[in-house]
């Protein structure tokens, strides 16, 4: 019962939560933001790294640029509470699985309590996802995805490169001399 309890805590945040992110399964690392404490991962991390050439780059007016900054410092103050209590209700469902003797209510109690506060982290994550898309025009929401998927495929063309060895430092061949 231990060794189920625990593989379903340890599988339970796992990729259904992509299909609520923008762009849905198919944006892959796109997403929600990973799980809580993850960090950079989020989507609004991604947008705001280089928010001053992407507003540009969109053509935000300065309306836009201040409320899209609003969302992030709100949404980002919120979610640095939420993490902190996922973490936290992790930590208690890790220390009833340790015990010697398994409490199984508590353990599921803990398991539903770690589960909620994971979705509340993505559920931050996508209400501001939703507010910068409600901020947009429909032409700048249809530029940003095009360089969302633009980014990705650069992602991916650097992943595959460095597992054929031509990854190294400046890009090219690699010399093995």
């Amino acid at each position: 019962m231990l060794t189920i309890l625990f593989l379903c805590f340890s599988t339970a945040f796992a990729s259904p939560f992509e299909l609520l992110t923008p762009g849905g399964p198919d944006h892959g690392d796109q997403g929600g933001g990973g799980r809580a404490g993850g960090g950079a991962g989020s989507e609004g991390e991604k947008l705001m790294k280089n928010f001053s050439k992407l507003s540009e780059r969109l053509g935000l007016s300065p309306e836009q640029k201040a409320a899209i900054e609003k969302l992030y410092f709100d949404n980002k103050a919120a979610g640095i509470d939420l993490k902190a209590r996922s973490e936290k209700v992790r930590l208690e469902m890790k220390r009833l699985m340790m015990a010697p003797a398994v409490d199984e209510k508590a353990a599921i109690k803990a398991f539903d309590a770690a589960a909620t506060a994971e979705v509340d982290v993505r559920r931050n994550d996508l209400k501001l996802m939703l507010g910068i898309r409600k901020t947009l025009t429909a032409e700048q929401w249809t530029k940003l995805d095009s360089m969302r998927d633009e980014a990705k495929g650069q992602r991916r063309e650097r992943r595959e490169g460095k597992r054929d060895g031509r990854g190294g430092p400046d890009g090219g061949e690699r010399d093995d001399d």
